[in-house]
Formats: structure tokens, C-alpha cells, sequence
């Protein structure tokens, strides 16, 4: 379940990741911003492969250091498709 953003559970949950300014966001926090709030499993070295094959959300980069924001974040989360696949289900046999 996603957090409203204008809850007070919301504020508290970002403060909990790390986050004191969404506008620079580490690729850290925004793997804990998309796992925890977003409910979309991603880690930070998945982050890093999306930047270099240029599928993830939008960055900035400082330097060396990558950076995000909540909105850019949000934005990409909004076009992920996420599929649950039940192997309990039987597949179709082929003759």
C-alpha cells in the first residue's frame, strides 16, 4: 500500500529512510524510498545498471554521485508494471 503524501505517515516515513531534503535524494535512500514506500523492490546496484542502460528514473549527476528527487522517482514508479507470477497455478502442456 502506498503512503499519501500529505499524511504525517508519509513525512515520518522518509524521515525514517534518510530523507531530510527530496530534492537529492542518494541512490541509497531511492532504493529505500522505491522498496519501502513504493512497494517496488529495487536495489541500489539495480539503480546503478538502470542509469548506465538508460531505463531507470531521471537523475542528476554531481560529480561522481547520482542524485534523484521524490517527483522523478514518483514519475518513473507510475510506469513500472509490476507482475506477480503464482507457480502454484499449472502451465499449459504442449503434445
Amino acid at each position: 500500500m502506498e503512503l499519501d503524501k500529505s499524511a504525517p505517515q508519509f513525512e515520518k516515513a522518509i524521515q525514517k529512510i534518510g530523507i531530510t531534503n527530496p530534492e537529492s535524494i542518494t541512490t541509497k535512500q531511492a532504493s529505500a524510498y522505491l522498496t519501502q514506500i513504493k512497494n517496488i523492490p529495487t536495489a541500489p546496484s539495480s539503480l546503478s545498471v538502470y542509469r548506465c542502460i538508460s531505463r531507470g528514473p531521471t537523475f542528476k549527476r554531481v560529480g561522481r554521485r547520482c542524485y534523484y528527487t521524490i517527483a522523478w522517482l514518483d514519475k518513473w514508479a507510475a510506469g513500472i508494471e509490476i507482475k506477480i507470477f503464482d507457480h502454484t497455478i499449472p502451465t499449459k502442456q504442449t503434445a
